[in-house]
């Protein structure tokens, strides 16, 4: 029996075997049939109201030609391996060098061994929970940068439409817990590292813990960043670690890539405690290389510092201070901490280590740079308590 609708019909058939299905069918302008055949009526009238929506938003075209469409699509998600979309997604996002060389990294020794060859459409949640469970219980940072990666290629994946969907989120993988937490130096300690440190690097180890700059921005700092007078240090620019493939205008001597901070906010200026402003001025005639473009923090040949060179005498500095348990990141937290034990809001905190978004950052730039003017004042303060208490002590 035909069952008549406003578009197409629905015909209830019975096979010989007494096996009952449904023929939908409906018929275009020219007079041209199409019609399918399921198990159930409510399937049959979905595929009805499918096919008139086509119509009705202008996308229909002949079932066959989508139906070879979809094996096309299909086809090409087979052939694109995790491995081969991998190199695509790393060509195309316009990543930083450095990014690139740690997703590589992370591609080489977790994700590619387990899912290389694989093709996207047949990544499922089951098997990435496998593959997760197959990591070294040992490196949970690195697992869940590995995990945040391969989620990343697969969304990407399905933005290209070659997947359906990227499988589920699996809740906790991303991220993983703290172990260790360096405690913040204590003044004694700040003085006995920068002490231990050569004559040239001790204003290196004040400036990341009272300014809180990151060793790649200390590493680019020139003449023309500082006003030696005020005390006031601008960053702008930052120096890759190390020499990496296709790095953006790198160093000419050195080769290490030199460019702008990561984000936006990391561009900012920072005033340094008066009571260290003598030992600026002392660093800039005698340490800093010549000209407005001179590095603060030269290496030998007057180019960027060895990275390897600067960690080998931290490290050396740090054990005789005691703190084995300290990095020039952790000095980065110390000086955070202690503008926060002296008033600094959250907003403000964010702003000086460079994490604030674009408009916070307008704002404390521009309204608000007398009250990083008043938080070193207020820290050089203390310290300089602290330094006439020990010496009568």
């Amino acid at each position: 029996m035909v069952r008549r609708r406003g578009f197409g019909e629905v015909e209830r058939r019975v096979s010989a075997t007494g096996k009952v299905t449904y023929r939908a069918r409906y018929a275009m302008a020219d007079g041209t049939r199409y019609s399918r055949t399921l198990g159930t009526k409510l399937d049959a009238e979905a595929w009805l109201a499918a096919e008139r929506a086509m119509i009705d938003r202008n996308e229909w075209s002949p079932p066959k030609v989508r139906q070879a469409a979809e094996e096309r699509r299909r086809a090409n998600a087979a052939s694109n391996t995790v491995a081969a979309f991998s190199e695509r997604y790393l060509s195309e996002r316009g990543l930083r060098p450095r990014t690139v060389h740690s997703y590589r990294q992370l591609l080489r020794t977790r994700i590619l061994p387990w899912f290389g060859e694989v093709p996207l459409i047949d990544v499922t949640l089951t098997e990435i929970k496998r593959w997760r469970a197959s990591l070294p219980e040992t490196t949970e940072s690195s697992n869940a940068a590995a995990y945040r990666l391969l989620r990343s290629i697969l969304q990407a994946a399905e933005e290209e439409e070659l997947i359906d969907r990227a499988p589920p989120k699996i809740r906790g993988a991303g991220t993983a817990a703290v172990k260790r937490v360096a405690k913040p130096a204590t003044f004694e300690e700040i003085a006995a590292i920068a002490e231990a440190m050569p004559e040239r690097l001790g204003l290196l180890v004040v400036l990341a813990a009272f300014a809180g700059f990151r060793q790649s921005e200390l590493l680019e700092l020139r003449r023309s960043d500082i006003d030696g007078l005020r005390g006031v240090i601008s960053i702008s620019r930052t120096v890759d670690k190390d020499v990496l493939p296709n790095a953006k205008n790198p160093c000419p001597d050195c080769g290490r890539g030199i460019g702008p901070p990561k984000t936006a906010s990391g561009t900012r200026t920072v005033h340094v405690p008066p009571p260290f402003l003598p030992m600026l001025q002392k660093h800039l005639l005698e340490h800093a290389a010549f000209g407005s473009d001179g590095l603060l923090f030269p290496g030998d040949r007057t180019d960027h510092m060895s990275t390897r060179f600067l960690m080998d005498r931290f490290r050396e500095a740090r054990d005789a201070a005691h703190r084995p348990d300290l990095t020039i990141h952790h000095l980065r937290h110390t000086a955070l901490t202690i503008a926060g034990q002296h008033g600094a809001t959250a907003a403000e905190l964010q702003a000086r280590a460079g994490h604030a978004s674009q408009a916070a950052m307008a704002i404390y730039q521009h309204a608000t740079l007398d009250r990083d003017k008043l938080l070193a004042d207020q820290i050089g303060a203390t310290y300089e308590a602290w330094v006439e208490g020990r010496s009568t002590s």
